[in-house]
């Protein structure tokens, strides 16, 4: 079973390792929420997540299959989940490090809606 996490304030915003994974919903235009992050440490399911790689190192952002991986489920990485400025505005999971390739159990788990 899968549950919303609260979301810390920005400046709260705890570093975690998370499985990012698409969710289903095709966006037209920003802001997209189009993904889900599952945060391993506690199981919780944060949906509707949008996905931010520009924190981490050049080398790992500039992989070729970086976003299909990301968008497969296939890495854990790890960032922190920042809540935006506007109520409205999906969450955003901020990548900081990729720390291996995720369990295919792992990937179930965060695409389960």
């Amino acid at each position: 079973m899968s549950s919303i996490v609260a979301l810390p304030s920005l400046a709260a915003a705890q570093s975690s390792d998370y499985v990012y994974c698409s969710n289903g919903i095709v966006c037209m235009m920003a802001p997209c929420p189009s993904g889900n992050a599952l945060d391993l440490t506690t199981g919780n399911v944060v949906k509707g997540v949008e996905l931010n790689t520009t924190e981490l190192p050049p080398l790992d952002r500039s992989a070729p299959d970086l976003s299909d991986k990301l968008y497969a489920g296939k890495l854990v990485v790890r960032g922190s989940i920042r809540h935006r400025g506007q109520p409205n505005d999906p969450p955003m999971l901020v990548v900081t490090k990729i720390e291996r390739s995720s369990k295919k159990s792992e990937r179930k788990r965060c695409a389960a809606r």
